[in-house]
């Protein structure tokens, strides 16, 4: 039941659509298209492995790890780019609190949202990715509990086939 409830608020998140108490009215118009072609390659198999920990800084300095919230590969794609900018600052790392109202965006594309590989972390915030299609994606945690604690750490990633990336969600 917990599980389910967390799998629910996480996806409100990566589409925006929290309650107006948790995030600002303001809706950001996304200029950039969205093609699916030009990251359709995200669904073919590969050979590359990206694996690592997620953890998120609170409000009061101290970190909450990933331990069985979700986390997500997204492909790197103007659409992308623009998106998380303009949610975290940077398409570096960065790290936003829902306490900072993520922003809402419009053309909001399912399509988009489909084309995300979804995994859990592990009792020990760790992840893992197997078997992905080479190419640049962004590695996002959604680390919510309570339905308005927590939030999103991302960091960008490039992967060639058959290379194995170990990397840390963190923000100082």
């Amino acid at each position: 039941m917990k599980r389910k409830f967390f799998q629910e608020v996480v996806f409100l998140l990566t589409v925006g659509l929290f309650s107006q108490q948790a995030l600002s009215s303001d809706i950001i118009e996304v200029e950039s298209k969205f093609d699916p072609d030009e990251i359709s390659w995200v669904k073919k198999e590969g050979a590359a492995i990206v694996e690592g920990e997620a953890y998120i800084k609170l409000e009061d300095g101290s970190y909450k790890g990933c331990s069985a919230f979700s986390v997500e590969l997204l492909p790197v794609s103007d659409y992308s780019d623009e998106r998380i900018y303009k949610t975290y600052g940077s398409n570096k790392s960065g790290q936003i609190l829902i306490k900072e109202n993520p922003p809402k965006f419009t053309p909001d594309h399912k399509l988009y949202h489909d084309l995300v590989i979804k995994s859990t972390c592990d009792s020990e915030n760790r992840f893992s990715f197997s078997n992905v299609h080479p190419g640049d994606y962004y590695i996002m945690a959604f680390i919510i509990w309570n339905g308005t604690e927590g939030g999103g750490v991302m960091k960008r990633v490039s992967l060639k086939d058959g290379s194995k990336v170990r990397t840390v969600l963190r923000e100082k």
